[in-house]
C-alpha cells in the first residue's frame, strides 16, 4: 500500500515537473520570439540602393510568409509594413492588409500595436483618398479596440473613430450599412440630431435598396416616425432624383450631379450669367500724344 502511494506520488511529481517545464518553455519561447529584420521607414529608401519597388516586393513576400507562420508578432508585422510603404508609397495593398494583420497577430497585440495600425491607415488614406476601407478600419480600431479608463480620452477616440467612419461611408463604393452603425454611435454619445441628419443624408445617395430599407428603419426608430411612410417618401424622392440625374448628367456620378446640378436651359448666355450682364470689354482709348518739344 505504501509502495503504491510512493509510486503514485513519484508519477505525479514527474507529470507535474514535466507540465511545469513545458509551461516554462512555452513562456520562454514567447519571450524570445525573433522579430524579422525590417529597415526603418527613414533608412529603407537608402538601403534599397535605388531599387525601391523591388525591395518593397521582397519585403511584401517576407511579410506574407511571416504572417502565415505561427510565431508572428504585431511588432514584426508593423515594422515590415512601414518599411514597405516607405519604399513604395503607391503600393496600396499592404496598407489595409498590414494594418489588419498587425491587430490580429499571434503575439504582442496591445495598445501600441493598435496605434501603429491606425498610423499606417491614416498615412495610407492620404495617399489613397478614394479607398473607403482605410478610414473605416481606422474608425473601428479607435472605437472598438483602444481601451482607456479616462473618460475624456474615451470620448476623443470615439469622436475620431465615428468621424472616420462617416468619412468612409461618403466615398465611392462604401457600404451604406456602416451609416447605421455610425448613427448608433452618435446616439450613444448623446448626438441624436447628428445621427438623424447622417441617416437622412445617406438615404439621399444610397443606391442599395436593401441598405436603404435598413436605414429607413433605423431613422424611423430614432425619429419616432412611421417606417412605411418614411420608406415611401424617400423612395419617391430618390426616384425623382435618379430621373433628373440620368436625364441631365448621365455620365457624372450621383455625388457630382449633386454639386453641379442640372444643365443650364438652352438659350442662356453664359457670359452674361457670369458677368451679371455687364460689358467687360472696354474699347481701348488712344490718347493723343503731345509733340515733343525741340
Amino acid at each position: 500500500m505504501r509502495s503504491s502511494l510512493v509510486v503514485g506520488s513519484a508519477i505525479a511529481l514527474i507529470i507535474g515537473a514535466r507540465a511545469a517545464r513545458t509551461a516554462a518553455e512555452a513562456v520562454h519561447a514567447e519571450e524570445t520570439i525573433e522579430v524579422p529584420y525590417a529597415p526603418s521607414a527613414a533608412t529603407a529608401p537608402f538601403l534599397a540602393l535605388g531599387y525601391r519597388e523591388v525591395a518593397a516586393d521582397l519585403l511584401w513576400v517576407r511579410l506574407t510568409g511571416y504572417f502565415g507562420g505561427d510565431r508572428n508578432t504585431a511588432e514584426g508585422i508593423a515594422s515590415l509594413v512601414e518599411a514597405i510603404t516607405a519604399l513604395d508609397p503607391q503600393f496600396q495593398r499592404p496598407v489595409e492588409w498590414g494594418a489588419r494583420a498587425t491587430t490580429i497577430a499571434r503575439y504582442g497585440v496591445d495598445q501600441h500595436a493598435y496605434l501603429r495600425a491606425i498610423a499606417i491607415l491614416e498615412a495610407g488614406a492620404k495617399r489613397f483618398p478614394d479607398d473607403w476601407h482605410l478610414p473605416l478600419l481606422a474608425g473601428q480600431i479607435y472605437t472598438q479596440d483602444l481601451v482607456t479608463t479616462d473618460p475624456a480620452q474615451r470620448r476623443a477616440w470615439d469622436d475620431k473613430g465615428v468621424l472616420l467612419v462617416e468619412i468612409a461611408i461618403r466615398k465611392p463604393g462604401a457600404p451604406a450599412d456602416a451609416a447605421e452603425w455610425a448613427a448608433m454611435m452618435r446616439t450613444r454619445m448623446g448626438e441624436h440630431q447628428h445621427a438623424v441628419d447622417g441617416l437622412r443624408e445617406m438615404l439621399l445617395v444610397s443606391t442599395d435598396q436593401k441598405a436603404r430599407d435598413r436605414l429607413v428603419a433605423k431613422l424611423a426608430e430614432l425619429d419616432h416616425a412611421d417606417a412605411d411612410q418614411l420608406r415611401r417618401e424617400y423612395n419617391a424622392a430618390y426616384a425623382k432624383f435618379t430621373d433628373a440625374w440620368h436625364r441631365d448628367r448621365p455620365a457624372s456620378p450621383a455625388t457630382m450631379y449633386v454639386i453641379l446640378g442640372p444643365r443650364p436651359a438652352p438659350g442662356i448666355d453664359m457670359t452674361a450669367l457670369a458677368t451679371g450682364g455687364r460689358d467687360l470689354v472696354v474699347p481701348e482709348v488712344v490718347e493723343p500724344l503731345e509733340p515733343v518739344p525741340e
